[in-house]
């Protein structure tokens, strides 16, 4: 089974698309908005910490701009900015100069654990961004099969315009 590549939206699309094609998937893109009034709250209480806070202003920004996010994406947003902050910080930690990728102790020697945070953190990231649709190509594919949909019924009172 083939796998679908993930789709851009209408306005980051460079291929020559006909009229009809932009004008159906502009409308595909307005089916998967969602409401954002408590979105652009930053929910401070939430937040692990300054860098997780920042982090969320900053890609709130960046989806906004997309005009595809909105409150149901809200705690992924929150998961993927605390996990954001875990990741800086244990790099951080990890290019100190007193950081130490070896570690003894009464077992033997093992790799330091901030290379577990960080990969634990890295994973938190990845699945918060892909979580319930919240990424754009997921979105757009829901939104088409909608379309589609709402398609097939006006076929069936208006008949193949």
């Amino acid at each position: 089974e083939a796998v679908a590549r993930p789709r851009k939206i209408v306005a980051l699309q460079t291929g020559n698309l006909t009229r009809a094609t932009k004008d159906r998937r502009a409308y595909e893109e307005k089916l998967a908005r969602a409401d954002r009034a408590g979105i652009q709250k930053v929910p401070r209480a939430d937040l692990i910490d300054a860098i997780a806070v920042r982090e969320y202003k900053r890609v709130l920004k960046a989806l906004l701009k997309l005009d595809l996010i909105g409150d149901l994406d809200r705690s992924n947003l929150i998961i993927y900015c605390n996990a954001y902050s875990g990741y800086v910080r244990a790099c951080a930690v990890m290019k100190s100069e007193s950081f130490r990728p070896i570690v003894v102790s009464a077992s033997g020697e093992k790799p330091s654990p901030w290379y577990a945070i960080r990969d634990q953190e890295r994973k938190a990231m990845d699945a918060a961004g892909k979580a319930l649709g919240m990424s754009i190509s997921s979105r757009l594919t829901a939104a088409a099969k909608k379309a589609d949909g709402e398609e097939d019924e006006l076929r069936k009172v208006f008949g193949d315009i």
